[in-house]
């Protein structure tokens, strides 16, 4: 069990994965969450696998450490860490100001996914909700939304991933046909990404599709 400081985080990350369950972000038990540890330095809390979000409750996190092995008080039988725990683990090591990594299924960030994954990217630009991300501080500009295979091997995910880290900043990445990985540098901050991230798919697709109409 969480105590202290720890035990907040926990309380915070499962409500908000309550509140993308439901937002239908979080189907088939699917999606996987994390925030660093405030109390144990050098470890993170994370979604243990194969949950119903709906019914998610803080006993449900875990703690880990940045090679995904389980903290023996967290080590019970049927308990595991998601199979993309790496993926956590990597952000908080590119990101040392990344404080939590918070990861969605819609639908909409599944199939656009999927249809843009031979451009390798998503731009969006010139929509006021674009500040919803960090640091943003106009419309009037370009956020790139990284597209990378879908892979078992998590290494190969950060792989093709490298390429955009050396550009300009980016709050999040898909991964073809599967769905939205974003961060920030606190729980709040990583639940407005995905938010906007997810509203700018469906604007992404009403226009497109208002577009085929006319």
């Amino acid at each position: 069990m969480f105590t202290g400081n720890d035990k907040i985080l926990a309380s915070e990350l499962a409500k908000t994965i309550r509140f993308f369950e439901g937002k239908n972000w979080t189907p088939a038990t699917s999606t996987n969450y994390s925030a660093r540890s405030i109390d144990v330095p050098g470890q993170f809390l994370i979604s243990r696998s194969g949950v119903d979000k709906s019914t998610f409750s803080p006993e449900d996190m875990i703690l880990i450490n940045d090679k995904g092995d389980i903290h023996s008080g967290f080590q019970r039988p049927g308990v595991k860490s998601s199979a993309e725990t790496g993926i956590h683990t990597e952000i908080y090591r590119l990101y040392p100001e990344v404080n939590c990594v918070l990861h969605s299924h819609s639908v909409l960030s599944t199939t656009l996914s999927f249809a843009q994954a031979r451009n390798k990217k998503v731009i969006f630009e010139n929509l006021e909700i674009l500040k919803g991300l960090e640091g943003n501080d106009t419309h009037e500009m370009q956020e790139i939304l990284p597209i990378v295979p879908n892979s078992q091997h998590i290494p190969d995910i950060m792989r093709d991933l490298q390429p955009f880290l050396s550009g300009p900043p980016i709050h999040g990445f898909l991964i073809a046909g599967h769905g939205l990985y974003a961060w920030g540098k606190d729980i709040p901050t990583a639940k407005r990404h995905i938010e906007t991230f997810e509203f700018l798919f469906e604007c992404y697709h009403t226009m497109r599709r208002q577009l085929w109409e006319c």
